[in-house]
C-alpha cells in the first residue's frame, strides 16, 4: 500500500484534488483499485495491470462510446500511457442474489443494458477481435481434450445457426453483480473486457452469476433457437473463468 499511495499522490489529478486517504477495493483480481478520499470529494481510481484479452485502447472508446448515456460512472482521468483511470465515486451497493428476483430492479437494469445493446460496432476495426468465440478457441487451447471438443462443438452449432454473423452489437461480457451497482437506476462498473458481441452473451453471464431465471428478459433476442448451445458455451466460459 504504501508504493501505491506513493504512486497515487504523483496522479496530477489526485495531487491537486488534495489526497486524504486511499482505501483499497478487493475487487477483481490484477489491477489496483481504490476509492481515494479528497477534500475535494471521492473518487475511483484504477491503476491497470497487464491483463491477457483487454485492449485499454479498446476500453477507452467504449467509454467515450457510452459516456453520453447514464450508464456507467463519469470518466475523469484515462490515461493510457501512466495506467490510470479515475471516475466519479459511484454511491450505492452491489447488486445481490434478491436483487435479481426483484421485478421492478431486474427491468431498470435491462433498461440499462438495451441503451448499449443498441451500439453496432460491426464496422469498428478495433473490436473485430473481441467475440466470444475467438476466446473461447483461445481458452480451449490450454484445456482438456474434452473440454476443447464441447467448445468446438457448440462454436460449430452456433456457426450453423447462423449467431456469430450477428454478433456485431456492444457487449459487456463480464455483467457479473459485483459489477453492477445501484438500483434507480443502476450503474454498469469494468468495461474492461466489453467489445463486439450480441446481447444473448450478456444476458446468459449476468442469469449465470445470479442463478436466476432471467429469459423473459432476453428471449426475444433469440432469433434461430440460438439459446441451447449459447447457454452452454456461456458455462464452460463462467467455469473456466473461475479457475
Amino acid at each position: 500500500m504504501p508504493d501505491n499511495r506513493h504512486r497515487l499522490q504523483r496522479i496530477d489529478f489526485i495531487a491537486e484534488a488534495g489526497l486524504i486517504e486511499a482505501r483499497p477495493i478487493k475487487h477483481g483480481l490484477n489491477n489496483h483499485s481504490f476509492q481515494v478520499i479528497t477534500e475535494q470529494g471521492p473518487y475511483f481510481v484504477r491503476l491497470n495491470a497487464v491483463i491477457s484479452g483487454v485492449d485499454r485502447q479498446r476500453e477507452s472508446q467504449i467509454l467515450a462510446l457510452i459516456a453520453p448515456l447514464n450508464i456507467s460512472p463519469k470518466v475523469l482521468v484515462n490515461d493510457l500511457q501512466n495506467n490510470v483511470l479515475i471516475t466519479e465515486w459511484c454511491r450505492g451497493k452491489l447488486w445481490e442474489t434478491q436483487d435479481f428476483q426483484n421485478n421492478r430492479f431486474v427491468k431498470t437494469l435491462a433498461d440499462q443494458l438495451n441503451r448499449f445493446h443498441q451500439i453496432d460496432l460491426s464496422g469498428e476495426t478495433l473490436f473485430s477481435n473481441s467475440r466470444l468465440d475467438i476466446r473461447l478457441l483461445n481458452y480451449a487451447k490450454n484445456q482438456k481434450n474434452r473440454i476443447k471438443n464441447h467448445i468446438n462443438r457448440h462454436i460449430d452449432k452456433l456457426a450453423e445457426l447462423g449467431f456469430w454473423e450477428n454478433n456485431q452489437y456492444l457487449t459487456h461480457f463480464d455483467l457479473n453483480p459485483r459489477n453492477i451497482i445501484g438500483r434507480q437506476p443502476p450503474m454498469l462498473l469494468d468495461w474492461e473486457f466489453a467489445g463486439l458481441g450480441h446481447p444473448l452473451i450478456d444476458w446468459l453471464i449476468i442469469e449465470y452469476e445470479s442463478g436466476q431465471s432471467l429469459e423473459d428478459y432476453y428471449r426475444h433476442h433469440d432469433d434461430n433457437n440460438w439459446l441451447p448451445p449459447l447457454r452452454a458455451l456461456i458455462q464452460i466460459m463462467m467455469q473456466i473463468w473461475a479457475k
